[in-house]
């Protein structure tokens, strides 16, 4: 999406990577564009507070999120159902906020024309200057974020049934996650459970998970660390808003004498 977004609307600069939010952007930067799929589960608060910034996030049917596999480790899958789930949930809190824009990765792969209509309806100030469809051609990607995507390929709709070729993965994220079909349903991609006949006569696989569930002790680790992060970007937010509006109280004071 970040690709997408920046060889198709203009923007002053943006990170060659994957660069969390909570990062200091360089100064002077007006339209700064960043990503990091892991801030989905730690922006809500600093986002209902900073009135100049704008995410989009994308949701995905959670079959195809579980049959990804790994770039680097051959016969592993990327993440499981309990991550998937975690962000949908952050997801749906701020789903309604005129600043969050949610893309549905299967009618961008389908459609991107209407799915950059519908993001540039959100973000008008944004200046267009190439269309989605026409993506990967005329692109220029940092060789780090090429890295990071395993190569640059076109949008290709044949991804979005593609969780039909690993259905003993299916299988067993379906038994570990009974819930999986409740939120298929949720989101719209299933009606009702009746799906899951394409699955009573396959046998599962293990694990498989390049992700593990981290221990109690890191994951609390991992909230302290991001709460101090949080509060030092509101405090850095803050104090950017009162040095502009003290210049703008100085300019109106030079202006009046």
């Amino acid at each position: 999406m970040m690709e997408l977004m920046w060889n198709s609307f203009r923007f002053s600069g943006r990170s060659e990577n994957e660069q969390s939010l909570f990062k200091p952007i360089p100064p002077g930067e007006e339209c700064f564009l960043t990503k990091k799929s892991s801030d989905t589960i730690r922006i809500e608060e600093v986002f209902l507070q900073d009135p100049d910034l704008y995410v989009i996030a994308m949701i995905r049917d959670p079959r195809s999120v579980v049959t990804t596999q790994s770039e680097s480790i051959a016969g592993k899958y990327s993440y499981g159902f309990r991550r998937w789930y975690d962000y949908s949930n952050a997801i749906s809190r701020l789903i309604v906020h005129p600043q969050y824009v949610v893309v549905r990765y299967e009618t961008l792969i389908r459609d991107p024309e209407v799915v950059q209509q519908q993001i540039h309806a959100k973000l008008p100030f944004l200046e267009r200057t190439d269309n989605f469809a026409s993506f990967p051609q005329n692109t220029k990607i940092p060789v780090a974020a090429v890295k990071s995507l395993g190569g640059v390929r076109p949008l290709d709709p044949s991804t979005v049934d593609r969780w039909r070729q690993h259905l003993p993965r299916i299988k067993q994220q379906l038994q570990r996650f009974p819930n999986l079909s409740d939120e298929l349903i949720r989101f719209g991609y299933e009606d009702d459970r009746s799906w899951e006949s394409i699955v009573e006569d396959i046998a599962s696989v293990g694990e498989g998970d390049v992700e593990s569930w981290p221990h109690y002790l890191k994951r609390s680790e991992t909230r302290l660390r991001y709460w101090f992060r949080r509060r030092a970007y509101l405090h850095v937010r803050r104090m950017g808003l009162t040095h502009w509006l003290r210049r703008q109280i100085r300019r109106l004071r030079d202006h009046a004498a």
